[in-house]
């Protein structure tokens, strides 16, 4: 089976070396890697021109290829790297991130059960610092034993074994996927678009996984497909997980109207919006029975981007249209109503 790694980053090449690198020291390189810059400003572009002969003679052995899609978001990159890959298995990684010698091994192996259609494995923290205190807190367990933290896409459960999970456990930054699957199901969901146009923000690829998991297809958790995800200073703040959890309630409305359900103008104060959509408690902010005064914080910004998202949806029939949207393979971000 070909195997293709896509990398969608709005970063320069030189600041993805580092996942390059561990890319070309696997013990199993694919058979090709697939850099798409998307939201690239022109002077990163022109600067970065200087570095594309270098990258691609150093990273000889990756079968580099480097694309451009000037369209900003996730969702651009994530799609253009699957349209110019050639591979049966797409594996969607992060630029901030590096893998395990015997990560591609690993998630080649499961995929000769035919019945597999993702597979992940768990994601590691790699602090630049040492976290701060409230921070260890917001590690929560997962339903099949060990722990996560959402805000920083970490995963690990308490396994050594190759083990079936549900779909919603493969990550982003760790996504294999048969080609066949993602082109059925529909493709990705926006994702990461920049903060002036969040009103476009959808729920990313876990779209994607909630019809793989109504289709009864299978996923599975390797615990040799490690990556190591670099966590900066400037994430380890409440200002950024701030920004995660508003980003959240903003996924969970999107998934929500796209369900079926309409914008509501407020959820009652009474009902918890994480309770009431327990089912997709992987990505939203859980609060323990006792809040401790960060995680109030970060519960009621989550609160703020989920009312964000409902009000933008309840105000546009041109945004309805766009949650509704049957896929986005071929779009182009909708003119909202002017207000006046």
């Amino acid at each position: 089976m070909k195997r293709s790694v896509i990398i969608p980053t709005v970063k320069t090449l030189r600041c993805i070396d580092q996942t390059l690198q561990s890319l070309a020291a696997l013990q199993d390189c694919p058979e090709e890697v697939i850099v798409v810059q998307n939201g690239l400003s022109e002077r990163d572009r022109r600067d970065d021109r200087a570095n594309y002969d270098r990258v691609a003679q150093q990273y000889d052995c990756l079968h580099l290829k480097i694309v451009y899609d000037e369209v900003p978001g996730l969702l651009s990159g994530r799609h253009r790297g699957a349209d110019e890959s050639s591979g049966e298995l797409l594996v969607f990684i992060d630029d901030d991130i590096t893998v395990a010698p015997g990560w591609m091994t690993a998630l080649s192996s499961v995929f000769a059960d035919p019945e597999v259609v993702l597979a992940g494995g768990p994601s590691l923290p790699e602090f630049a610092a040492e976290p701060p205190e409230w921070l260890h807190r917001c590690w929560q367990p997962t339903p099949d034993g060990g722990r996560q933290m959402a805000q920083l896409s970490l995963l690990e459960l308490n396994t050594n074994s190759v083990t079936t999970i549900h779909p919603d456990f493969v990550w982003g930054l760790n996504y294999a996927i048969r080609r066949s699957a993602l082109r059925q199901y529909g493709g990705f969901h926006p994702d990461c678009v920049p903060k002036s146009m969040q009103h476009f923000q959808g729920d990313g690829e876990t779209g994607l996984s909630h019809k793989i998991a109504a289709a009864g297809h299978r996923a599975v958790y390797h615990p040799d497909a490690l990556v190591w995800h670099h966590i900066g200073a400037q994430r380890m703040t409440p200002e950024y997980f701030d920004q995660r959890s508003f980003y959240q309630g903003v996924c969970d409305s999107y998934t929500q109207i796209r369900q079926g359900e309409d914008p509501v103008e407020k959820v009652p104060r009474k009902i918890s919006i994480a309770r009431r959509w327990a089912s997709y408690w992987k990505r939203t902010l859980l609060p323990p029975k006792e809040l401790d005064e960060m995680q109030a914080r970060f519960h009621r910004v989550y609160r703020r981007g989920f009312d964000f998202h409902q009000a933008a949806v309840r105000s546009s029939p041109v945004l309805l249209r766009w949650v509704r949207r049957e896929n986005y393979f071929d779009y182009a971000y909708p003119t909202l109503e002017s207000d006046g």
